[in-house]
């Protein structure tokens, strides 16, 4: 006869063979000695005994998750989530800021560039009076200026290119040699123009290069006194008392009745050989003046015909 056993939990009577109580599903390998025989009175005292009561609630309870801790988690995510998206937006607002910076900067140097070649195309290049080319003879050349304000020409015959540092074009160029010419146009704003260059090539016969080379030193003594001669201020008076001040400096002139100015223009000038530069003949845009300065040392030459007394 077999003997009877009983759940320690719950009472039920536990048939030989099974593990589990039927009524609550304790297991019955949990409890030591469980095989031995339970009596009644004693299965009483297990049901009632608060540490196999404790014993089954630890068993049969699972333990809980700490405490919000699911929710602990679902709060994290929208966090994570902006995180993430906050950082996507710094990223491409730094993308940006330096893709503004180098076209803000390409574009000031874009500006800068177009702004030099304006100031270089603000004025026209000078015009030179003789083409470029080949020739057996001395030339000579004269520098016309573009329109502007106050304009002045700079060149060099080296073959470099001039600046404001370079010569400044007063007279005509006298080419004896194989010469490069290259001059600017400079007004008093500082606008440029571009080069102007002209290649001449000079192959004077030897026979006549011994006289053609005192004749030009002869001619630039002259040319020379000519110009020391008409320097200054001179006063004509015509025949009706009108008076008008002639003024050569500085390879310019200027005539004016005292008040107003008539014009003011560079010139140029020949002489006539042989006469120690008292006569010759200077040009100024569209005027011409015929000056004689006989007889020297009498502080008095004739411009065109009429006295003109230094002033």
């Amino acid at each position: 006869m077999s003997e009877l056993r009983f759940c320690p939990k719950c009472g039920t009577k536990i048939e030989a063979g099974e593990r589990f109580c039927g009524n609550c599903g304790f297991d019955t390998e949990t409890v030591v000695n469980f095989n031995e025989t339970i009596q009644p009175e004693d299965q009483q005292k297990l049901v009632g005994n608060p540490v196999n009561q404790q014993f089954d609630d630890q068993r049969q309870t699972p333990e809980p998750l700490p405490q919000n801790q699911g929710q602990i988690k679902s709060s994290r995510m929208p966090i994570i989530i902006i995180s993430i998206v906050l950082g996507v937006i710094i990223l491409i607002a730094g993308i940006a800021f330096w893709w503004l910076s180098q076209n803000i900067s390409l574009a000031g140097k874009s500006g800068a560039a177009v702004q030099s070649e304006t100031n270089a195309a603000a004025l026209e290049l000078p015009v030179y009076s003789l083409n470029e080319g080949s020739y057996t003879t001395e030339q000579k050349v004269e520098i016309n200026k573009p329109a502007g304000e106050a304009v002045q020409i700079y060149y060099t015959i080296d073959g470099s290119d001039p600046t404001a540092q370079s010569a400044k074009y007063e007279n005509p160029i006298v080419l004896q040699t194989n010469t490069t010419l290259k001059s600017i146009a400079i007004d008093k704003k500082g606008n440029q123009s571009s080069v102007k260059t002209a290649t001449y090539t000079i192959a004077i016969p030897q026979q006549a290069t011994t006289q053609t080379t005192t004749t030009a030193a002869t001619n630039a003594d002259e040319r020379a006194q000519f110009e020391s001669n008409i320097n200054g201020t001179w006063k004509v008076r015509d025949s009706s008392g009108f008076v008008l001040y002639y003024t050569f400096s500085g390879g310019r002139v200027n005539v004016t009745d005292g008040g107003s100015d008539y014009f003011d223009d560079v010139y140029s000038f020949n002489i006539s050989p042989g006469n120690n530069g008292t006569i010759g003949t200077v040009d100024a845009g569209t005027h011409s003046f015929s000056i004689d300065c006989n007889p020297l040392g009498d502080n008095a030459i004739f411009i065109n015909g009429m006295y003109a007394s230094y002033n």
